[in-house]
């Protein structure tokens, strides 16, 4: 007899916290959307540098699989339409999925691996349960799709250059490579910075490149 314990298994969700702005004539609701692994709390020296905008924080777990989170995020944000989307990693990922459900009028992703991590293809083997590994990969669903997304809003990628290991093979942030990171190029404007990974998190050039998009946006 074979015994399931699915019923022990709690639903996946996430937890989304709004901003309300204090400065006048703001744009649209800034989205959020951390790293795998991460949490909104990782914003919070570029949420503080930078004008206090309508904003929501997305808490997700990477213990869910990509798509149902994308769906908890979908269901989470598109009430707040019109969306500029801010995600540092696989949170750009998802970003660039929600184009696909909401009014996003605008986004930037910040390191994020458009071609995925290869690292996670045979990781993937090494510990079948955890989702993330399954759906990060160059050849997993998630980011298959994400490449043939058309993306027709303007778009920033932050492309994070320093930091590298010598695992990856080529050039890298420590993380992930920069060919993963330009894999996009031809269709959003790339912007390097000589930050790892972790360190754009709190890096002044990231939080200017943010302000001059975002207000730039404002003024369309």
């Amino acid at each position: 007899m074979n015994w399931s314990f699915d019923f022990l298994k709690k639903p996946p969700k996430i937890e989304s916290t709004e901003l309300h702005q204090t400065v006048a004539h703001a744009g649209p609701n800034i989205v959020w959307l951390h790293g795998a692994g991460q949490t909104s709390t990782s914003f919070n020296y570029l949420r503080m540098v930078l004008p206090d905008w309508p904003a929501t924080l997305i808490d997700y777990s990477s213990e869910n699989s990509f798509y149902d989170n994308l769906d908890l995020i979908h269901n989470s944000v598109c009430r707040k339409e019109p969306i500029f989307v801010i995600g540092h990693s696989l949170g750009g990922i998802y970003g660039l999925h929600l184009t696909q459900h909401c009014n996003v009028v605008g986004g930037i992703s910040i390191s994020t691996p458009f071609n995925g991590s290869a690292l996670a293809d045979w990781a993937k083997y090494l510990i079948p349960s955890y989702p993330l590994f399954r759906d990060v990969g160059p050849k997993s669903s998630p980011m298959i799709e994400a490449n043939r997304i058309p993306i027709n809003v303007p778009w920033t990628q932050i492309v994070s250059t320093t930091g590298t290991v010598p695992y990856l093979k080529s050039p890298n942030d420590g993380v992930v490579t920069v060919e993963s990171m330009e894999q996009r190029k031809n269709d959003m404007e790339c912007v390097h910075v000589k930050n790892t990974h972790y360190e754009v998190m709190c890096s002044d050039d990231v939080a200017h490149i943010i302000q001059q998009r975002y207000e730039a946006l404002m003024l369309q």
